[in-house]
């Protein structure tokens, strides 16, 4: 049997509670919300994912949570809606491609200024390097949460209280810790991002973002269009969700979120964390008996999500991927990860790294049998 160990690109397998349910609503009629008097089935998955993803968060109102086709079209959202021309903005030396492109592309065009904070080598970053880069003109500050090379957790909070200090908006990109890192959203955090198909083990194509309390009175839809509300008008609408959800939801997807993070909310966040900190902790202890390999990011698991991000000298990254897959079944992922920012910052570009990302369904056994395979190639 193969072993799966590329979790940080997307969780392989739904659960079979999730697979029932949309089986179930496969098997019935197409549902539009808003459209009809049969899309009111359609609203009410919708309000049902809402309020389990608020409850995951710790958000009060469930009506802040807003669905997209996923973490990079909801960060696209919130950046273009939030910034203005001649804004400043700040964003990690670890970013994705994600947050890094469309915050470019702005700078290219004379939109924006963009300073990169600049990381430490294990992607961990001193909160008061953010003072320094602060202009008169400085409007946000974007962070991910953890690299999706290095695995390394950034000190958010922190960053969030000084960003708030000086009166800057403030995106989160949770696409690799939403589901597996304990976390509430307060009044620090303007935009959080996740993405359904990862750490809230839901499908491809689905995702979203929760708006902070002034938020939503300070970002511009991005993306218009009818709603099903407000047909009157050519404006979007000025109420949620409506005012940033145009055009036929998926609903199939927003309803494997439902499904999945109830089992999430069933098990814990916290019984997660530590499960998969345990695996993670093995593998470290494991590649530190290996010669020859140099693992990046922190080292320490407590620190870190369940990404681990390896380099053997003198050999090239995408071969090592395919011998371990071609020898053992091991999945693996290699190369650059939409992240040539995290690999600068880590010393590892433009050669990149073997990425092994564990999640709910890995087993020590299968922790072990990937070490054995690397010490012997």
């Amino acid at each position: 049997m193969p072993i799966y160990a590329n979790y940080a690109a997307t969780t392989p397998a739904l659960s079979q509670a999730v697979v029932k349910e949309l089986r179930e609503y496969a098997g019935g009629a197409q549902l539009n919300a808003g459209r009809n008097f049969e899309g009111l089935e359609a609203g009410a998955i919708a309000l049902r994912a809402r309020r389990v993803i608020g409850k995951l968060f710790g958000l009060s109102d469930p009506l802040r949570v807003i669905f997209s086709g996923g973490a990079t079209q909801s960060l696209n959202m919130a950046i273009h809606g939030l910034v203005r021309p001649g804004d400043h903005v700040l964003a990690m030396s670890v970013e994705h491609n994600a947050t890094a492109r469309p915050l470019d592309y702005l700078r290219k065009d004379g939109v924006i200024e963009l300073d990169w904070i600049q990381c430490d080598p294990e992607g961990s970053l001193d909160p008061e390097k953010i003072r320094g880069l602060i202009r008169k003109n400085t409007r946000l500050l974007v962070m991910t949460h953890a690299s999706n090379v290095l695995g390394t957790i950034l000190p958010v909070r922190e960053c969030c209280r000084i960003a708030r200090e000086y009166g800057l908006l403030t995106i989160l990109d949770m696409a690799q810790t939403a589901g597996v890192l304990p976390f509430t959203v307060d009044d620090y955090f303007d935009i959080v991002a996740f993405a359904g198909h990862k750490g809230l083990r839901g499908l491809a194509g689905i995702g979203g973002f929760v708006l902070g309390k002034s938020a939503a009175e300070r970002m511009r839809p991005w993306i218009s269009g009818g709603t099903g509300s407000g047909s009157h008008s050519l404006d979007m609408p000025e109420f949620l969700p409506d005012r940033f959800e145009p055009g036929t939801q998926n609903t199939i997807g927003i309803l494997s979120l439902a499904a999945s993070v109830e089992e999430i909310l069933r098990t814990g966040v916290e019984s997660i964390r530590k499960r998969e900190r345990v695996i993670t902790a093995r593998f470290i202890s494991g590649l530190r008996t290996i010669k020859n390999i140099r693992v990046c990011g922190t080292l320490d698991p407590d620190r870190s999500v369940s990404v681990v991000s390896v380099v053997i000298p003198g050999r090239d990254a995408a071969e090592v991927s395919r011998l371990l897959f071609e020898r053992r079944g091991i999945i693996t992922r290699s190369g650059l990860h939409c992240s040539p920012l995290a690999h600068r910052t880590a010393g590892t570009f433009p050669g990149g790294t073997v990425r092994f990302s564990f999640g709910n369904g890995t087993r020590e056994d299968e922790i072990d049998a990937i070490l054995e395979a690397l010490d012997g190639l």
